[in-house]
């Protein structure tokens, strides 16, 4: 019942289960407080282990779609609105100065070619994002290249990175340091620079037990359309093999990742959850995870098949993925208990390939800053159908 993309109450959303289970309109179903008994034997761990053996399928079974051989993996955080109750601020801290709820942070490993979430992690507020995304290299295999944004460039995460033999493409803040003020002045496109660390760089080194000594690293210079310069930092340092001209593109890539909160927060209601205890709120996230990345395994075969229906098309098509999270409910529940898994599959599969869209490349409107407006999901006033 978790697993069905749950957004309504629970006593309408059991309703509906049980519907489904049965074949069945207004099927006899069972009590809120019966499911809300049971599930406190459920460890949210049975469900991340779930996405473990899902992504491990996906990689034993599928081709992924590579970035010169490398799979592309950005890193991103975000906060969430929790529910306000002692549990919840137990486990996740208390609410920050001038909040009325506690916060959470997110992070992610994102596979932006494959739209998979290669890892989620979801803890205190007071755990930095690049601590986490220190942890999501154990994650990652040696053909993967990570990219960051400008908040997570640090000497210790570099350092990490190359002790792990893990290849990354991050981009700096101007100001970063000496390095890129110079690299800056001197006009050049691309050039490999010696990164030396600071005293602070060198206590941060010594707390996580890396090594201090300097960083060969690549720093590009990328122009973006209205004028504005970028600099890149990689540790992939052959010009020859990687040419200066491809990371422009490489990290507009990780656009995907940002897109991907913006899909998990609206189209999935992350922040809606079913209860108040920090159990039930971890559950929720993670099997809105599971079939978040169930949808995106079904997508990836139905634009394989869109691919080829449209080839002769002036544009690229790509699959919908709105609508096709829309065709996993009730369709989750029918594939793990009913008997008829091929032909629901290929049935959801083609669905998710007939609601495609065009691909238009280089589209862009000036964005339209609006003051926030946070939407609650309250416990006692959760949807109907």
């Amino acid at each position: 019942m978790l697993l069905n993309l749950r957004k309504g109450s629970i006593g309408d959303e059991l309703g509906r289960f049980f519907e489904v289970l049965h074949d069945q309109p207004l099927a006899e179903t069972v009590t809120p407080s019966a499911f809300c008994q049971a599930r406190k034997k459920l460890n949210p761990r049975a469900l991340m282990g779930l996405n473990r053996a899902l992504l491990d399928g996906f990689q034993r079974h599928f081709s992924s779609r590579l970035w010169h051989g490398w799979r592309l993996l950005a890193v991103d955080g975000s906060t969430a609105r929790l529910p306000n109750t002692d549990d919840v601020i137990a486990t996740f801290g208390a609410p920050p100065e001038g909040a009325s709820v506690p916060l959470a942070r997110f992070s992610r490993l994102y596979d932006v070619l494959n739209d998979l979430v290669i890892e989620a992690d979801f803890e205190s507020r007071h755990v930095g994002e690049r601590v986490l995304a220190g942890e999501h290299l154990a994650a990652t295999a040696d053909n993967d290249l990570l990219v960051y944004d400008r908040g997570y460039p640090a000497f210790w995460l570099f350092a990490l990175h190359h002790q792990e033999n893990r290849h990354f493409c991050a981009r700096m803040s101007l100001g970063f340091s000496r390095e890129v003020t110079e690299f800056l002045a001197s006009g050049k496109k691309s050039a490999v620079v010696p990164f030396s660390a600071g005293s602070e760089a060198r206590n941060q080194c010594r707390d996580y037990g890396l090594p201090c000594e300097p960083l060969s690293l690549r720093l590009l210079r990328v122009t973006l359309k209205g004028g504005e310069t970028e600099v890149l930092a990689t540790s992939l340092l052959d010009e020859d093999a990687y040419p200066t001209a491809w990371f422009k593109r490489l990290y507009h890539l990780r656009w995907g990742v940002e897109e991907g909160y913006k899909r998990e927060k609206s189209r999935l209601e992350i922040e809606n959850f079913s209860g108040l205890s920090a159990q039930v709120v971890q559950q929720d996230f993670y099997a809105k995870m599971f079939v978040l990345n169930l949808s995106a395994v079904l997508a990836w075969v139905a634009q394989a098949i869109a691919d080829r229906l449209y080839q002769a098309r002036k544009r690229r098509y790509r699959v919908n993925f709105a609508n096709a999270l829309s065709k996993m409910k009730d369709n989750v529940v029918r594939l793990f208990v009913l008997g008829s898994t091929p032909q629901l599959l290929t049935a959801l599969v083609l669905a998710m390939a007939a609601s495609v869209e065009a691909v238009r490349p280089d589209r862009s409107y000036p964005r339209k800053i609006k003051p926030a407006k946070l939407h609650g999901f309250l416990s006692n006033y959760k949807r109907c159908r």
